[in-house]
């Protein structure tokens, strides 16, 4: 799933069936030559693979590094959120929460929460850990990579303690350094996947099935563990359309640096609306990245292409 977020375009009902995906290699024989799957056939493979592993999982792993039926209803959830297909992203994460919902309250510090001002923040394997994974990225602890935007950073509320649990002083710059890995570890970013984005995708998906009080219900639950006791008034919302709106911002602020906002932009292009527009200044030059945009797919390896002559993705 992750090559696809990557490799393909964002799923489209339209155009799924021809649209191109990964190499989908369901053998070991190498003398099979590669072919590059559809979008739709690569999306799937990835369901069928998982409902098939779903009555063959504990509902509990002896450790979150091992699968169980709560990760693979959370690896639904996802992978449905990401085609836009909102009443099966919804049945999943609430299956997923059914088993497995507890969050940490970042006031309560000294266990999963070690200590939201010191280096690390969070408890390897806390709470929240459906299941384990983590991808090394020792590039974002150059000095001059992975500053946090100043625009995302000013979102957060003086009472919002995700804002000293996340972020650090980047020293002699005006910008923030993120620590707040579920991994313990300022150079390996977690990838996994955990309660608060599961509440995040059932808050979302509510409504998107315009009911309002129950999306609004997940939302202040997650954010009543994240605000300092005492100062977090509940989110209310005129309609389904703004409480989405709202839930979309605390994604954003909530599941940082997991490998998820890619998709989350890749989809949310596809919906109605101005899009999202991606910019970066270098040098004084302003480049920007339309929704949509075929770039959005990034290029497959070039010696991969010419040992299999499959197509590249098109720009």
């Amino acid at each position: 799933m992750n090559l696809s977020w990557i490799f393909s375009k964002a799923f489209d009902d339209g155009t799924a069936n021809n649209d191109l995906g990964i190499a989908l290699r369901l053998g070991s024989d190498f003398n099979v030559p590669s072919v590059r799957a559809t979008v739709r056939q690569s999306y799937d493979r990835v369901i069928l693979d998982t409902k098939t592993a779903i009555p063959l999982l504990p509902d509990y792993p002896q450790h979150v590094l091992r699968p169980s039926k709560a990760a693979a209803y959370g690896l639904l959830a996802r992978a449905y959120l990401s085609m836009r297909k909102y009443d099966s992203a919804f049945k999943y994460s609430d299956l997923c929460i059914r088993l497995k919902n507890e969050l940490m309250n970042y006031n309560v510090q000294g266990g999963d929460v070690i200590d939201i001002t010191a280096p690390v923040t969070f408890k390897r394997y806390n709470a929240e850990t459906i299941f384990f994974s983590q991808i090394n990225l020792q590039t974002l602890a150059h000095p001059d990579l992975g500053k946090i935007d100043t625009v995302l950073y000013a979102m957060y509320d003086s009472n919002d303690l995700r804002k000293k649990a996340f972020f650090t002083p980047d020293p002699g710059s005006r910008y923030q350094k993120f620590k707040g890995n579920y991994t313990r570890a300022k150079d390996f970013f977690f990838t996994g996947i955990a309660t608060d984005e599961m509440y995040l995708t059932r808050a979302e998906c509510y409504a998107r099935l315009n009911n309002k009080d129950s999306a609004l219900a997940d939302l202040n639950k997650l954010l009543r563990n994240r605000w300092q006791t005492g100062t977090f008034a509940d989110i209310t919302a005129t309609d389904a359309q703004d409480a989405l709106n709202k839930i979309l911002v605390e994604r954003r602020k909530e599941l940082l640096m997991r490998g998820l906002r890619w998709i989350d932009i890749k989809r949310l292009n596809k919906e109605p609306g101005p899009g999202i527009f991606l910019n970066r200044v270098m040098h004084g030059q302003t480049y920007t990245l339309q929704p949509n945009a075929g770039y959005y797919a990034l290029p497959l390896p070039t010696d991969i292409i010419n040992l299999t002559a499959m197509p590249q993705n098109p720009y």
